[in-house]
């Protein structure tokens, strides 16, 4: 800090300024301080020590004693449909309606049965890792049956309301296990599989006769027979058809001989009757007598006839012979398409024999893999017959084990009492007094030492200034 000095001589004076050393506060605390702190104000720790210890025994002394009463509910369970099984409700939902609906319920109703205004608590809670619903509830000793008959209340809620459910599910199970046992029944009857067996062993045999059938030499003789006849029958037609274009041939030649026949003699009666003409010419220039007439009545008669001979031989050569070609070339057109159709019958008949060959062959190939193919449906169906009936019993089995683990929602143990009281007993409360006092003392005597520092700094502060006047030497 600094000093101010004033001269008090006539010249003119000069204020001084002496500085002194500064003030310096400590930045630490001393054990020995708060010793002797806590030393000087013993007094005050003590006070507050032997009040906290009053106020601890007559906390002891005064305080009624609470018992712990507690039950724990089971939910029941339904199987799933694994292996597992899964409660019949979810027990977040089973305390939400504890909580929600049947602890306020049960205090109601429990209220107006006794008439009276007193207020109950119960609590629900699920322990971590569990799926338990945990109702408890802390009172003395003189509220114990009421407790007890409000949390039976709320079991008896609790199980009417699954028993409804657990009801459903096991009706459920016990209709499919009666038609589990319904269709084990039909399938372990006899005449279920037999009717099936023997249709399959009907059509085997089926197959197997079809097979020996085809494989019999007999089985193809008789359709071989009866197209080799055919192919007989056409041969012979074909061969008839052979000399009936040989006898048409040589009667078209003929007819060319009978066209030379005629040319012939239409010559030679062209001849005649040119002869007759000019005899009769003679005879018209020497007609003058009987004998010249009837001469020429008999070259007349002769005229005519030979050309009524030349019309007529005329007519067959150049009509009826005509006629005739024609007709023998249309016979022996048909007979060529006769014979092609009958060549090609044979043809179609060979085709047919081939076939009837190939046919049987390849239904003996077809029907050996049917006969093998039926055996193996035979065998399937034994097969799975026995594996239909394996599973339905395996079925009857789980449905029975599912209906044995279908549990119902039930308590684990009534509702009880706590054999010992419930919180902190006399000694921890005198303990606890004991060890707060003296806390408290301790914080106490502090708080007054810190009030008597504050009025001390107050009364050093309203003293006179730290000031004081140097003369100065001439």
């Amino acid at each position: 800090m600094t000093k101010v000095v004033h001269s008090t001589a006539d010249t003119p004076q000069v204020p001084q300024v002496v500085l002194t050393e500064p003030w310096h506060e400590e930045d630490s605390i001393s054990l020995i301080d708060l010793w002797m702190v806590l030393s000087r104000r013993r007094g005050i720790i003590f006070a507050v020590l032997g009040l906290a210890l009053l106020t601890g025994l007559l906390a002891a002394l005064l305080m009624p004693k609470k018992y712990t009463y507690t039950t724990a509910i089971e939910i029941g369970s339904k199987p799933s449909t694994n292996a597992d099984s899964l409660p019949i409700e979810p027990p977040e939902t089973v305390l939400a309606k504890i909580r929600e609906s049947y602890i306020p319920q049960a205090l109601h109703d429990f209220s107006q049965a006794q008439g009276t205004e007193k207020g109950y608590k119960v609590e629900g809670r699920i322990p971590k890792g569990s799926e338990l619903i945990v109702l408890e509830a802390k009172a003395p000793e003189e509220d114990g049956p009421a407790y007890l008959t409000i949390m039976q209340t709320v079991i008896d809620k609790v199980e009417g309301d699954h028993r409804r459910v657990s009801a459903v599910i096991r009706g459920n199970m016990k209709t499919q296990l009666a038609q589990a046992h319904l269709t084990l029944s039909a399938l372990t009857d006899p005449s279920t599989l037999e009717v099936k067996k023997r249709a399959l062993e009907s059509k085997l045999l089926k197959a197997r006769m079809e097979l020996e059938r085809l494989k019999n030499p007999l089985t193809l003789a008789l359709p071989k027979k009866d197209l080799e006849t055919r192919k007989a029958k056409v041969k012979k037609t074909l061969a008839g058809l052979r000399d009936q274009e040989e006898l048409l041939k040589a009667r078209y030649q003929r007819l060319d001989e009978v066209d030379k026949l005629l040319k012939q003699q239409v010559k030679d009666l062209r001849t005649q009757i040119n002869d007759a003409r000019s005899r009769r010419t003679e005879a018209i220039a020497n007609l003058n007598s009987e004998a010249s007439a009837m001469t020429m009545l008999m070259i007349d008669n002769e005229l005519q006839q030979n050309r009524n001979r030349l019309a007529t031989m005329e007519e067959r050569l150049l009509i009826t012979q005509q006629d005739a070609r024609e007709q023998l070339e249309n016979q022996i057109a048909a007979n060529q398409r006769e014979y092609t159709i009958q060549d090609q019958a044979i043809g179609k008949v060979g085709q047919e024999l081939d076939k009837l060959v190939r046919d049987n062959q390849r239904s003996q190939k077809h029907q050996a893999p049917q006969i093998g193919e039926l055996e193996e449906q035979l065998r399937k169906l034994l097969a799975d017959h026995h594996r239909k009936v394996a599973r339905q019993e395996q079925t009857i089995q789980q449905l029975e084990t599912r209906l044995a683990n279908l549990q119902t929602t039930r308590a684990l143990s009534p509702p009880l009492q706590s054999l010992e009281p419930t919180g902190p007993g006399k000694k921890i409360i005198l303990i606890l007094s004991l060890f707060l006092g003296l806390f408290l003392g301790i914080i106490a005597a502090f708080f007054v030492e810190f009030l008597a520092k504050v009025r001390q700094q107050g009364n050093d502060e309203l003293g006179p200034q730290d000031i004081t006047p140097i003369k100065s030497n001439r």
